[in-house]
């Protein structure tokens, strides 16, 4: 900016140089379209690495072509890459409901990805919180029906179905979960309970319920309010004087009771948002020695646990039939158990010659015998023996939840198994664990081979199928595995000239030479110097290590990324150079004879030869055919040209809007000139000096003052592409002898 000089000194000025460095676009950036087993549908999914795409999409799938082109793609050198998942429609995300006892369903959890793929969503509640009382965890599972390994586990820890809460179950859920999103289902007004912080037992002695000095204040937040300090002055003779200096502390927002040695502070207003919860003092805590807080054996429970759900999957469950009276169990110790279907293990609790007389012991007894039969498996470590006093029954719980989890007693040595009645058809209720799996979920299989054309195609206003990469920024190259439909291949390739990209088609399977080349002779195979077709299908290995017949296209765009990293995009992607990786065989293998039918036809042959094994043998666009005489023959002129124009675009936005005179076009002379100047020292054009290499004009004869008045600048770029060396002959003949004269 000029500077307007007012005293007398030296003055310093930036003044820009007008130069602005173009950089070259990524160049096999890859877009793979088809069927996974999961994963979101119609979204474009970046992927770094075939790790990547098994966490996201399932990993291999034998009836999904594309997992296998994407894994191809890595092998031979790919590293960057949009997966789009399609599915035939109506397609739906599967879902499941968890309840509460006894308001009915309270949460909706839906599959993130629709499809098949949520029916192996399995889901576990439990209330082993640091609040037992009031909050709950969920347990997410994805089991892999076909991929060992393929397990994917979240675990949500702390909810709470108070939407205040910072725990709030779906704030914390959704956008966090891959595989799952939740919406509460139950009206809030369905919470009609009250908040409330109860204190563990505390009694006189020690004077003053341990209240002295240092130890004399905590906080309490009701309702999700600011704290309210609380500070305590003894003498307390008992616990209404403790009480009354709570509630007088803590006001009207509350009401504080002291009954059976627990301190209870209840908030005063029921509902959703009703809660009391206790914290440590900034000074003196108190509230460890009165033991207010879950941390410090305290209970605190929000209105909002009125709508939490229950505990699923459940444990197998054994609950006797009803024992009128248990001290007539005398002298009885034997009995036999299964756990999960174990072998039956036998077991020794004795109940002696006076019989039961405290159920609640001899449950404990049975617990301990039971769960020390095999403390390394969590069915026995972890199972339980309850006594219901108010149905006389006792309850046996494996250690486990879900499939598989069961408790069977069976008779031992003496009769106690049917006195405990627990077997032996004495009103005994056995309850196996079963899964809490999500359900439903639809799609319609996706074929490549029957009219793919809805499904891949799509619609570009909802941007479903082809049309899901409107959201990325950058393609290169476009691979839909398998298809070979006409109408499909045409709009694709109509679609890469859109977006300055190149299609890799696939031909249909199983086809002799003579079939392929009048394939490509018709009108099915579009004719665009915007793609190129690869011939035959090639075998690589399955999941299994079997072989598999599988399109080509992603293990050519694999070559097309390595040629560029190790030559560049000038380069053909073909040659002894452009070794297939992971292809053990062709389809159908080719001879030179049979090469020779299909490559003046624009088709690129992959063949196997002695040494090299299964290469690349071809760099022809689709529109390669001799007859077409087309200056766009050969893949590498067609991509280097994409290459310069997507760069260039780029890298002239700043242009926009600029005066439109000779300092601007200066200008883009110095920067468009720069960045060609670079290539050809890379060695991307013909010629041996810039001049016969490439030309950069952008002066008043490209624009005129009709232009200038129009609003637009031209600038003309030309270049001398490499071609490739298709054809090499080499001319031996022999020397005659030389006469010496």
């Amino acid at each position: 900016m000029p500077i307007t000089p007012t005293y007398p000194g030296v003055y310093v000025e930036e003044i820009p140089s007008g130069v602005r460095t173009i950089t070259g676009v990524a160049t096999s950036i890859t877009a793979f379209i088809g069927h996974a087993k999961r994963g979101p549908v119609n979204k474009a999914v970046r992927i770094l690495g075939f790790a990547d795409y098994e966490r996201r999409f399932g990993g291999l799938d034998k009836a999904s072509e594309m997992s296998y082109a994407v894994r191809q793609f890595f092998t031979n050198g790919g590293s960057e890459a949009f997966v789009v998942r399609v599915a035939g429609n109506p397609t739906t995300a599967a879902e499941a409901f968890l309840a509460n006892t006894p308001k009915g369903n309270v949460l909706k959890v839906t599959a993130v990805d629709a499809g098949f793929g949520g029916r192996n969503i399995r889901l576990l509640a439990d209330h082993g919180t640091s609040n037992p009382a009031s909050t709950f965890n969920l347990t997410v599972l994805y089991s892999s029906p076909d991929e060992p390994g393929g397990d994917v586990i979240e675990r949500f820890e702390n909810l709470s179905m108070n939407s205040k809460d910072p725990r709030w179950v779906e704030r914390v859920i959704n956008g966090a979960s891959k595989l799952v999103t939740i919406q509460r289902v139950i009206a809030p007004g369905a919470i009609t309970a009250k908040g409330s912080s109860i204190s563990g037992e505390i009694k006189i002695p020690p004077t003053d319920f341990g209240i002295d000095a240092t130890h004399n204040q905590f906080r309490v937040s009701v309702d999700g309010g600011d704290p309210i300090a609380v500070v305590l002055v003894p003498p307390f003779a008992d616990g209404t004087a403790l009480k009354n200096a709570v509630q007088a502390a803590l006001g009207a927002g509350v009401t504080v009771t002291f009954a059976s040695d627990h301190l209870t502070i209840e908030s005063a207003a029921a509902g959703e948002f009703s809660s009391v919860h206790v914290l440590p003092g900034l000074a003196n805590d108190a509230s460890m020695t009165l033991k207010l807080g879950p941390l410090n054996g305290g209970v605190e429970r929000d209105a909002a646990t009125d709508i939490r759900p229950d505990e699923v999957p459940l444990h197998g469950t054994l609950v006797s039939g009803a024992i009128a009276t248990p001290a007539n169990i005398k002298n009885k110790k034997s009995l036999q158990i299964s756990v999960d279907g174990s072998a039956p293990a036998a077991i020794e609790a004795d109940t002696g010659a006076a019989g039961i007389t405290d159920p609640v012991g001899y449950a404990g007894q049975l617990q301990t015998k039971i769960s020390t039969l095999n403390l390394a498996s969590e069915a026995f470590r972890n199972f339980t023996v309850k006594w219901d006093a108010a149905n006389n029954k006792f309850i046996l719980k494996s250690g486990t939840r879900g499939k598989g989890s069961s408790v069977v007693v069976f008779v031992g040595s003496d009769t106690l198994a049917t006195d405990l009645k627990l077997t032996g058809g004495n009103g005994e209720v056995r309850t196996d664990g079963v899964d809490k799996n999500l359900t439903g979920g639809s799609e319609t299989p996706f074929d490549p081979t029957s009219n793919p054309f809805p499904v891949v195609i799509a619609s570009r206003t909802n941007r479903t199928g082809l049309f899901a990469l409107e959201e990325v920024d950058l393609f290169n190259i476009l691979c839909i595995p398998a298809v070979s439909d006409g109408p499909t291949l045409a709009e694709a390739a109509a679609y890469c000239q859109e977006r300055r990209a190149f299609l890799i088609a696939d031909p249909p399977p199983n086809l002799a030479p003579d079939a392929m080349e009048t394939l490509v002779k018709g009108p099915t195979i579009p004719k665009t110097n915007y793609g190129a077709i690869y011939y035959p299908w090639i075998k690589i290995a399955d999941e299994n290590g079997k072989l598999r017949v599988s399109a080509p296209s992603g293990t050519i765009a694999g070559v097309y990324a390595r040629t560029d990293a190790a030559r560049g995009v000038w380069k053909a992607p073909a040659g002894t150079d452009a070794s297939l990786v992971g292809v053990q065989a062709v389809e159908y293998p080719l001879t030179d004879r049979e090469n020779g039918i299909l490559n003046p036809r624009g088709v690129n042959c992959n063949r196997i030869f002695p040494t090299y094994g299964a290469v690349a043998w071809g760099a022809r666009t689709l529109q390669g055919d001799n007859n077409f005489a087309s200056e766009w023959k050969y893949v590498p002129v067609r991509r280097i040209a994409l290459f310069i124009e997507e760069s260039l675009y780029r890298g002239t936005q700043w242009v926009v809007f600029e005066p439109n005179d000779e300092p601007l076009w200066s200008q883009i002379r110095l920067n468009v000139g720069a960045f060609m100047q670079n290539l050809f020292r890379q060695g991307a054009f013909q010629g041996r000096t810039p001049r016969e290499a490439y030309l950069v004009k952008c002066d008043k004869e490209t624009t005129t003052q009709n232009d200038i008045n129009l609003g637009i600048v031209n600038i003309l770029v030309g270049f001398a592409p490499l071609k490739p060396a298709e054809f090499v002959f080499l001319k031996i003949s022999q020397l005659a002898g030389q006469i010496q004269v």
